[in-house]
Order: structure tokens, then sequence, then C-alpha cells
């Protein structure tokens, strides 16, 4: 090191690809996360667009924090289902034509020359909640995600519980309600087809033709209904969107009963944006468990809102990254 020059702090590139956004950031060795950058997925787009999207972007995040050097390693966070061996996503329920089939790995790992280790989003976020988050200091949780879609992960014994395929967890793809909608998934009722943000924007757009949803068409305007639009409508007291959202709460209720008695966890951590929207919904969930879990699982369970909001899956993924780097972090 040249004297009278500051030590560069090592850093990995941590990214969050979900079914609406993409974020990618810089995480340096002792944790602090640098250049968070946004941007909408566009998985409704073709494969070729959604790949160019992200060669554009990591060339910005280069530009902006690669200045000391290059990232150690990379860890990416996508929503699922992941094939953890291979590096690529498999069939994702509800995310369009650009994202299918993807491989993650090998595309980040021509881009940037360096090892890459994909994740879960779920399963990273859930890592992220337990080392830093609203999950610390417990040895058995559970973590729920309530976004575009509706995914969790379980940590027994301080491990993830993957599964034999790596597919546990998936906590939207149960049935929630036998006669409710149709899931991407092609199954009918999942709990994802009812409480994400794109279920219950279906749910208003359903009702905007009875003549009691006059008001919400109001409040809703022009476009297409959006999950926060109608969480909105329901903050001002339209009864057809507070109905709306009544239907996917008490939905989630009774799923996230359902794993306090599968897994008996210390605690469930609830998250993702529709969930921090609502955050009514965190006493409603804890009554259900309270009143529904068997006994002793209900006596000590708590459920609580997540600490980490957009960063989750971006500190989850980073913890992983390092972990492949080989190089010991200072992460919390």
């Amino acid at each position: 090191m040249v004297m009278g020059m500051p030590a560069v702090k090592p850093w990995v590139a941590s990214i969050d690809i979900g079914g609406t956004w993409t974020r990618f950031a810089a995480v340096t060795i002792d944790g602090e996360v640098r250049g968070r950058e946004r941007f909408a997925t566009g998985a409704e787009s073709s494969p070729d667009m959604v790949r160019a999207r992200w060669r554009d972007r990591w060339a910005a995040l280069i530009e902006r924090e690669g200045s000391g050097g290059p990232p150690v390693a990379v860890g990416i966070g996508a929503t699922g289902p992941v094939e953890r061996d291979s590096g690529r996503l498999l069939e994702v329920p509800n995310a369009g034509p650009g994202l299918q089939g993807a491989e993650l790995v090998a595309e980040f790992r021509m881009l940037s020359g360096v090892p890459v280790v994909l994740e879960r989003d779920t399963c990273a976020a859930l890592l992220a909640e337990a080392h830093a988050g609203a999950g610390a200091g417990c040895s058995e949780l559970v973590y729920v995600t309530v976004s575009t879609g509706v995914g969790g992960a379980v940590l027994s014994d301080s491990r993830l519980v993957l599964g034999r395929a790596g597919g546990a967890g998936e906590i939207g793809h149960v049935i929630a309600d036998p006669a409710g909608p149709l899931c991407g998934c092609g199954r009918t009722g999942c709990l994802e087809a009812i409480a994400s943000g794109p279920a219950i924007a279906a749910a208003a757009t359903r009702m905007l033709g009875e003549p009691a949803a006059g008001r919400l068409r109001e409040l809703l305007g022009e476009g297409e209904p959006t999950g926060l639009r109608v969480s909105e409508a329901a903050a001002v007291g339209d009864p057809v969107a507070i109905a709306i959202l009544a239907t996917a709460r008490d939905a989630l209720a009774r799923s996230i009963v359902d794993l306090a008695n599968t897994f008996d966890p210390e605690r469930i951590v609830v998250g993702g944006s529709v969930a921090e929207g609502n955050p009514g919904w965190i006493p409603v969930l804890q009554h259900a468990v309270r009143e529904q879990a068997l006994r002793p699982t209900r006596d000590a369970l708590s459920v609580v809102p997540a600490a980490l909001g957009d960063d989750a899956v971006l500190l989850g993924a980073a913890r992983l990254a390092w972990e492949e780097s080989g190089i010991a972090s200072g992460m919390p």
C-alpha cells in the first residue's frame, strides 16, 4: 500500500432479483451497504432484454464502486425456485418469460470473473434477519414474505431447512382457500393467489364491476389496480378495499398458524412490501397463533415484522458471497 493512501475495503456484489424489482449493491467486509440501486426486473420482457439490463446495471455498479478493484465474489438472492447445483432459476410461478430458466451463476460469473453463489431470496432474507434483524438470537425461525409473491424459509437448529431438492419453505403454494382463485402455479386457492400484491390487485379488478365498488373505482382512478393502491383506498375507509385486504390477511393468518404447528419455531418474522404496507396485520397474525395454534407452540411463539426492509435479501446474499470468497467478513 502506498504511504498516505487509505486502505481499500474488499467488497462483494449483492444482487436481489425479484418478480417486480431487482436491486444491486456493494457490501464491504465490515457490512457497509453502498451504491444501492433498484430497477424494474422486466420479467415480462424477453430473456435477452432482461439479461441486457443486468449487463448494463452491472457496468454501472462497477463504475460506481470498483475504483479500488473488482468485487471478491457475487451473492444472488432470486425469486424461486432455484437450482443451486446448476445456478439457474427453474419455472418461476407468476413471473414472466424473462426470468424462466435464467442461468444466473453463469451469467454473473461471466460478467464478474469471480465466484458467484445463488440462493432463493427468502432463504437469503432469513439469514439476514437471523443474524442482524428481527430473528436475532433464534435458532428455530420461520420467515415469510408477502410481496409480488408469497414465500418463506425455515431455520432449524440454526441451519436452513432446504429439503431434498432445495424447495422447502414454499409457503406461497400451500392451499389457503380451496375455493380461491387460480394460482400461477396451476393450483387453486394458493396463499400467493390470495395475499400477494398482484392477487390483491386482481381481487380489486374483479370487484370493480360491482355496484358496491363505486367509491373504489373513483379512488383507483385510471389504469390497472395495484396492491399498493388498494391498500391506500382501504386506509381512507373504502369498505370494498378493506374487505379485499381482510381476505388476504385472514388467508395469511391461517397459513401462519399452519407454519406454527408444523415447525414449532421460536419466532415467525413477516416481511415483504405488502406486509410492511399493512402493519396492522401483525397483531391479527399473533392473535391467530394465540387462539388456534397447538400448545405448547402457541404459548411462547411470537409473530413480528421484519426489521431489515429492502436490504434483507441484499444482506443475506452478501453474507453468502463472503463465505464463497473464503474471506472472513465482519458483517453483523
